[in-house]
């Protein structure tokens, strides 16, 4: 009997090893911010639910989840199948810099800097209000800029124009 449990607890460990580096269901997964990961699931996912999607977003393609790190913070995702079955769900941390985030604090403010080797400024939630403003500002110009945005064009403008002042 001894050596059935010890059979099946190992069956059991070597099914929960994930293949390749994919993160398995109920495992907390930590994104650096603007990277995405792959989530397999048994069947092909119908539904997924985002507990806060200013920090992730995903993208389904077949059987796998794409998940988008967008913004800093905690969130979680829900994958369920056509029936509405839970396939998994996963904690998602979404870090800015991760090991070489550096904060500068002055005068009751932060500042944030990803240093890797060199320095370059980054959003967190906490920074100088101006500061967080303007790197803010150009952070969404360099996404649009990413995401064929001319220069000029404003969220949404119609194709080939500006949108409406």
């Amino acid at each position: 009997m001894k050596t059935v449990r010890c059979v099946v607890g190992l069956i059991a460990g070597l099914a929960m090893i994930p293949a390749g580096g994919i993160a398995l269901a109920g495992e907390p997964i930590t994104v650096q911010l603007d990277h995405s990961r792959i989530l397999s699931v048994a069947r092909p996912p119908a539904t997924v639910i985002i507990g806060n999607p200013s920090i992730a977003d995903v993208t389904i393609q077949g059987d796998k989840v794409l998940l988008h790190a967008r913004g800093y913070g905690m969130t979680n995702v829900i994958i369920l199948d056509d029936a509405g079955n839970n396939l998994a769900e996963y904690d998602v941390s979404v870090q800015t810099g991760g090991d070489n985030l550096v904060k500068v604090f002055k005068a009751g403010y932060s500042y944030a800097y990803v240093c890797a080797p060199d320095c370059e400024t980054v959003i967190h939630v906490g920074d100088d209000p101006g500061y967080f403003s303007t790197i803010a500002k150009q952070h969404e110009k360099r996404n649009g800029i990413a995401l064929g945005q001319k220069d000029g064009e404003a969220k949404g403008a119609p194709e080939g124009g500006q949108a409406p002042q």
